[in-house]
């Protein structure tokens, strides 16, 4: 059965709406159901799966959509309403809203709804969790973290640091269609699980995502982060094999970049950013020209967050802002001192702290001290 045949199947056949504590039911029916010529026949040529691949890799082998209904828990109807909602110009089953950061713009954040998000952390358990990223990849893996991805840049004569611009909302559906393809399931498979992971913008927040309007990624699915580093294997592959080139260091932190090298790596910048921009440009990214940094061994070298001219370690301003937040707070009370109005400004300093703790310890002993006598 094709994957529209299956819709059609789901839809059309009346059924009781089950109970919820959060969201709306799940119509019988759509209000608007796919229904071109052309989207039919590019849907219902489904193209074969690969379950010695599957097989391979621990995947669970699932061959229609109504399989993976079953393996998720869910009747059809209800993964057939998760992934084809009838309003495709809203995001139904989630919770959209901007927030503004540092440098001014905006960050625009999808929380998914209870049904949603259980479905979607079961694909990330079951299917995702087992593909393996690339390993110049530190974001989001497990063994992974900011200080394996600084690690490979400590004492080098130049660091090079760039960013990635509007890196979830660049990764498309389409990628993401042939990510779940790629490691072995039909397209009719993968054309569900890669609606159930993609969501298209709301009309309000367009404008922070430079006018998107296509279905992407969203930043705070629970399936998002491991593929977004699935969606950069290639690049990752490619910009290793530059760094090889060039015999630098290369590693990605999320939508971070990072390259590091001796002195014979500085002299060949101008041959290798064009080569650089050129990669990241064929492999559908954009580079953001307000984050490219490069730091010489005289200045201070900076990788996610730690400085890594000699070693890894919190930066000094970092370190003397919690000492100062913390005196003051003795004079006028923690509550002065939360300028930003954080709900929680106790804890987010205790995080703080511990983020101090990875390289200096004692130093964090103190502030723990006196961060508890403060109540």
């Amino acid at each position: 059965m094709g994957l529209f045949d299956w819709l059609f199947r789901l839809f059309g056949t009346p059924a009781g709406a089950p109970s919820s504590d959060e969201e709306e039911a799940p119509p019988a029916r759509p209000a608007q159901a796919p229904s071109t010529a052309t989207r039919r026949a590019r849907l219902r040529a489904t193209a074969a799966g690969n379950p010695r691949r599957l097989a391979a890799r621990g995947l669970p082998n699932l061959e229609t959509a109504d399989q993976l209904a079953a393996a998720l828990g869910i009747e059809p109807r209800i993964l057939a309403w998760l992934s084809f909602p009838e309003k495709t110009d809203e995001p139904r089953h989630y919770v959209g809203f901007a927030v503004k950061k540092r440098s001014g713009a905006y960050r625009v954040l999808y929380a998914p709804k209870r049904r949603l998000k259980q479905a979607q952390q079961w694909v990330h358990r079951e299917i995702l969790a087992k593909a393996a990223p690339a390993p110049s990849a530190h974001g989001f893996i497990a063994g992974r973290s900011i200080y394996t991805n600084a690690e490979p840049h400590i004492a080098k004569s130049i660091v090079l640091t760039l960013d990635l611009e509007d890196f979830f909302p660049s990764i498309t559906y389409r990628r993401v269609r042939g990510i779940f393809q790629a490691l072995g399931y039909r397209q009719e498979v993968a054309i569900v699980l890669a609606r159930l992971c993609t969501v298209r913008p709301a009309e309000k927040v367009r404008e922070f995502l430079g006018g998107i309007r296509h279905r992407m990624l969203p930043q705070g699915a629970p399936t998002s982060p491991a593929l977004a580093n699935l969606a950069t294997r290639r690049l990752d592959a490619r910009l290793s094999g530059l760094a090889r080139k060039f015999g630098c260091a290369y590693t990605r932190y999320a939508d971070d970049l990072s390259f590091s090298g001796d002195e014979a790596f500085e002299k060949s910048l101008t041959r290798f950013i064009p080569l650089l921009r050129r990669i990241i440009r064929a492999e559908g990214f954009r580079l953001n020209r307000k984050k490219f940094h490069f730091a010489r061994r005289g200045a201070r070298q900076q990788v996610t967050g730690l400085v890594v001219n000699d070693g890894l370690s919190v930066p000094r301003r970092y370190r003397r802002q919690l000492r100062a937040i913390l005196h003051n707070a003795r004079k006028t009370g923690l509550a002065a001192q939360n300028r930003d109005s954080h709900p929680h400004f106790a804890e987010a300093l205790r995080g703080r702290i511990e983020f101090v703790r990875s390289t200096h310890p004692d130093l964090a002993e103190k502030l723990i001290s006196e961060l508890n006598t403060l109540g």
